[in-house]
């Protein structure tokens, strides 16, 4: 064990500083005590014991000087610390502080010495953990916490995709109401070429009325000084049934446009019953877009998910902005034509 103590400590000599962890520092601290007991130990077998077995033979030899420990050895990182970690093992096998001191005091002062510069200079942290907690109830308290956040982070999870489960339902039905207010749309401008075109034809009809009643006068101008009242006749008794054939063809057209007018009225009230279902989606959206801003201490992939839902929300509600722009300028358009 102090052979292997010595090539930990040629491993020391030529390391750098920035490779001297923690780990490394105890298991050569644990290494060196052991090593210093169970030398003694064996001393002291030697000294009451006729025979020796082969390995308390090795350590005596040693103690005597068959091994050197200056020479020139080489050990890697892994080998140190498998060295540090039996010192402390056979550390902890021993019991009393006697035979601890027995080895300490006959370890080589250079051995010892540099031993403790090199564990001095290091980072190692051998203060207790504070409430005399011991590391066994801290690493139970955080093994316990860690199943806590588990499960947190899996609450929070299904949260969020419940979330998004309500929100592709919500995108789903948006989009049937966007088809419906489309063909609503269509139907508002197929409405509107009607009563257009209706109205063309209303100013049509006067306008022949009117030139009628020009060519009624004329004609009974040119027919004022002529004798025969019963030519007279037959051309008012014309011109009347003509003017009465126009005037049932303007009652007609005056009938259409007041159903048309009808229809457009039915038309503005789905029109608003849309925009207030529009407008209660819209804020169904924001109250999502709220709760998954409010939540916080998820995990990375709920944060992604969390961010491309508020993407699709935010393009959602552009949509909607626009559909409701367009349809305000229909509106204000159908006014004008009012």
């Amino acid at each position: 064990t102090l052979y292997k103590c010595s090539l930990i400590l040629k491993w020391y000599q030529h390391r750098n500083t920035s490779e001297r962890r923690y780990t490394v520092h105890c298991y050569i601290q644990s290494l060196v005590l052991t090593s210093l007991f169970l030398y003694s130990c064996i001393l002291s077998l030697s000294l009451f014991s006729p025979s020796l077995s082969p390995g308390s033979k090795a350590v005596v030899e040693f103690s005597n000087g068959l091994y050197d420990i200056g020479s020139p050895v080489s050990a890697g990182p892994l080998q140190v610390l498998q060295l540090a970690e039996e010192l402390r093992v056979a550390l902890e096998l021993q019991a009393g502080d006697e035979g601890r001191g027995t080895l300490r005091s006959q370890l080589p002062c250079s051995t010892a010495q540099t031993l403790l510069d090199w564990l001095e200079k290091g980072t190692v942290n051998l203060q207790s953990p504070p409430n005399n907690e011991t590391y066994q109830e801290r690493l139970e308290r955080l093994e316990g916490d860690k199943e806590s956040l588990v499960l947190q982070v899996s609450v929070l999870t299904e949260q969020v995709e419940a979330q998004g489960e309500k929100i592709r339902d919500l995108e789903v039905s948006l989009e049937e109401h966007h088809h419906k207010l489309v063909s609503t749309e269509e139907m508002l401008q197929q409405e509107l070429l009607s009563r257009t075109s209706l109205e063309t034809q209303k100013l049509d009809l006067m306008d022949e009325v009117s030139y009628l009643k020009l060519k009624l006068v004329s004609m009974e101008e040119e027919h004022g000084h002529m004798d025969g009242d019963d030519k007279q006749h037959k051309a008012e008794q014309a011109l009347q049934q003509e003017l009465r054939l126009l005037k049932t063809k303007v009652d007609e057209l005056e009938s259409e446009k007041s159903q048309y007018e009808r229809k457009l009225k039915a038309t503005k009230a789905e029109i608003s019953e849309l925009q207030q279902l529009l407008a209660s989606k819209d804020a169904e959206i924001e109250s999502l877009q709220s709760q998954l801003l409010s939540r916080g201490n998820m995990s990375n992939d709920s944060l992604d998910r969390e961010e491309v839902y508020r993407r699709k929300l935010k393009d959602k509600y552009l949509e909607l902005q626009r559909m409701k722009i367009g349809m305000e300028s229909l509106l204000a358009a159908n006014d004008e034509k009012v």
